[in-house]
């Protein structure tokens, strides 16, 4: 992948940007990543293999990660926040070539045994990603270089990055939707990415997106409803001109709340996956607003199709099935599981594992997890319509519900954690309108608990239930 391809501003241009310090611009950091590129190459023979990125800033990490492209290496972003044990395993696994780390200023290089050549079905690969383990143990999804380019491109077709090129960072940069969906869309349009991750407060977050200036912010569902509920709260806003959403489902307090905070800001909602680069649709809020944060996530991007299907078969619109995707932008393989790479890539497309539907006027919609449908006294539930029901009562800020499978029960049982200041009573009330297979026990939370990516972590829930047992 050419280094000149990513990087479109001019040189004297702000490329990236910190709360405190002067700003990097495009001749400095080409430089910098012109660098540490031939030092690579002289360090060993990276070309088609991984070199691991763990640097110590964010600024450190994105020009390894240029390097290591510009070295015609496999990138491979190492989560800075896993404990030792697992930090080998990763790297056991892929085994790179090179480990890069350190700081902007003195980066580090060591050099790993054994390094894996990435040829046939894997030549093109550009990155290695873990997926979130949402749907069970993680995967390492192997992305190909000409669909990541193909991916960047076609989100710089709807995201407004070049009309309004400072964007504010707050994800991480082993994410694909921090590392590609924002690092490499805001270099690629020549915009000034601010670094502004650090601060774990709606209040420390937002003050390094006024630091920056931020025109756009890109982030989970769950940020972004923090960060919306601060600025109402008085918290001073940074001059947005677009905010967008992804990484989870949107859900309708969140989407009424980003209105409210920030209402003159172009909005969207995004859907995508680490398997497909990882965009695969956007809906803006101005187009559909009945929709939006109810369920839709628009049409599919340029270059990119999605069938729903249910049982191979084309559905009807109207009828659910699943979401299977192609393009350009689909994954290589799953890095060392033949069967798993099987079993998502068909001759179809790509099995994305969500369901969902396409209505008369093509606007796709989704209904949730394929594994979160259970059946409950001979009727099919899905988890999410519950966690959705339990959200439209007035002072419930979110829901999530798990099915729990008891030993000796003829079906699953429903368990719902609901944040927010409703009343008990109310709760109950809200509870006893719903169809009597989607009531669920109540368990009150503070907050639903997220991975650093911002999803909702299952496994906490599930420890949280079993501490109150």
């Amino acid at each position: 992948m050419a280094l000149l391809s990513w990087l479109g501003g001019e040189p004297e241009a702000p490329a990236l940007m910190t709360p405190a310090g002067p700003p990097l611009s495009y001749a400095e950091l080409e430089r910098r990543v012109g660098a540490l590129a031939e030092r690579l190459e002289a360090e060993a023979a990276v070309a088609r293999r991984a070199v691991a990125v763990e640097a110590e800033s964010e600024a450190a990490y994105l020009v390894a990660v240029l390097a290591a492209f510009a070295a015609d290496a496999v990138v491979l972003p190492v989560d800075r926040t896993l404990a030792t044990p697992r930090r080998d395993a990763v790297l056991g696994a892929v085994r790179p070539a090179l480990v890069c780390g350190g700081t902007l200023t003195a980066p580090t290089l060591e050099a790993r045994p054994d390094p894996r050549r990435f040829e046939g079905p894997l030549a093109d690969a550009g990155l290695v990603l873990a997926t979130s383990g949402s749907g069970g143990v993680p995967k390492r999804v192997v992305l190909g270089r000409a669909g990541l380019q193909a991916n960047v491109d076609a989100i710089l077709g709807y995201l407004p990055v070049r009309a309004h090129p400072r964007t504010g960072l707050l994800l991480p940069l082993w994410y694909s939707y921090g590392l590609v969906g924002q690092a490499l869309v805001t270099l690629r349009a020549g915009g000034a990415l601010g670094l502004c991750r650090g601060g774990p407060f709606p209040s420390s977050q937002l003050e390094a997106l006024r630091a920056v200036r931020a025109e756009g912010l890109s982030s989970v569902p769950a940020q972004l409803r923090r960060l919306a509920q601060a600025v109402l709260e008085g918290e001073p806003a940074p001059p947005l001109a677009y905010v967008a959403s992804a990484g989870a489902s949107l859900d309708p307090l969140t989407a009424r709340l980003l209105r409210e905070a920030f209402p003159a800001a172009r909005r969207f909602n995004q859907y995508g996956l680490t398997e497909a680069s990882p965009r695969v649709a956007f809906l803006e809020d101005a187009s559909d607003p009945a929709a939006f944060g109810a369920g839709a996530i628009g049409r599919p991007l340029p270059g990119v199709e999605v069938d729903v299907r249910a049982g191979g078969r084309l559905c009807a619109p109207g009828e659910e099935g699943e979401l299977v995707v192609r393009g350009p932008n689909v994954m290589l393989a799953y890095l060392d599981d033949a069967e798993a790479t099987a079993a998502a890539l068909g001759p179809q497309g790509l099995r994305t594992g969500d369901r969902g539907h396409r209505d008369a006027a093509g606007v796709l919609h989704l209904a949730g997890r394929a594994d979160d449908l259970v059946k409950i006294a001979g009727e099919r539930v899905s988890t999410l319509a519950v966690a959705r029901a339990l959200e439209a009562c007035p002072g419930v800020d979110e829901a999530a519900v798990l099915a729990l499978v008891m030993e000796g029960a003829p079906s699953p049982r429903l368990v719902a954690f609901v944040a927010g200041p409703v009343e008990r009573s109310a709760l109950r009330a809200h509870v006893r309108e719903l169809p009597a297979a989607w009531r669920p026990r109540l368990e009150r939370v503070d907050a639903l608990p997220r991975t650093p990516r911002g999803k909702l972590d299952r496994a906490a829930l599930r420890r949280l239930l079993d501490a109150r047992s």
